[in-house]
């Protein structure tokens, strides 16, 4: 057996491949909920002016600010039970809802709201604006389709999935026929340096979800986002 290299050099091998290092988060505090609710809805309304924040959505709306802010007291739900439960500042978000219940638009709006104090992550010796970019799921496999690839989601650091569950079970590139989200979902889980935010029609737990895309993102996808759930009628026809 050879000459062990460098102990730092292995070490540093290991960060550069976002393995260990994880995402550091920044305490923003103290903040005005009322405040920050305030700016969130008016974020809303510049794109639908019937845009409102009410008891259906405000549990998900204050904890999207909570874990944008890096509050400690930020909580989301348990996939199986819905029970409220403490939630983690590293992990990403899923948030599951209805056809036209506004799940979506709140990728959208907290992507806009963290841009308001420039909000920034550490990912291993560099600062990063919180800020991400939302792509639906169907374009991401339109890209493979296209392309043959969607390498670049792979690499973004911070990204948004809207509609997870309503694209292709399969998309086929030069004969080459692979479920793009569902690799897309493993390859992610295996990085503590990427955070991954998304949408569904899908609850975490559900059965279809796991048909689809396998035990394996399943579990990931517990370990990766905090659970959100927004009921209530289509917003689009309010």
């Amino acid at each position: 057996m050879g000459k062990i290299e460098n102990m730092s050099a292995i070490l540093d091998r290991i960060k550069k491949r976002g393995l260990f290092q994880g995402v550091g988060r920044f305490q923003y505090l103290p903040f005005d909920m009322e405040l920050a609710i305030e700016l969130v809805e008016g974020i809303g309304k510049e794109r639908n002016p019937k845009f409102r924040i009410d008891d259906e959505n405000r549990f998900t709306y204050e904890n999207l600010i909570r874990w944008v802010h890096g509050d400690t007291e930020m909580k989301c739900l348990n996939p199986e039970t819905k029970e409220i439960i403490s939630g983690r500042l590293n992990s990403g978000i899923y948030i599951a809802g209805n056809t036209g219940s506004g799940k979506s638009w709140a990728l959208e709006i907290m992507a806009a709201y963290t841009l308001i104090y420039n909000f920034q992550i550490q990912v291993g010796e560099n600062k990063r604006c919180l800020y991400w970019s939302n792509f639906r799921s169907d374009t991401i496999c339109d890209e493979y389709t296209e392309q043959g690839s969607f390498d670049k989601y792979k690499k973004i650091y911070i990204i948004g999935i809207q509609d997870l569950g309503a694209e292709p079970v399969e998309s086929m590139y030069m004969g080459n026929r692979i479920s793009v989200l569902k690799n897309l979902m493993e390859y992610r889980g295996d990085f503590t340096d990427k955070i991954t935010l998304i949408s569904s029609n899908l609850p975490m737990s559900h059965k279809a979800l796991t048909d689809r895309y396998g035990d394996r993102v399943s579990s990931r996808l517990n370990e990766m986002c905090n659970y959100f759930e927004i009921k209530g009628k289509d917003r689009r026809k309010i």
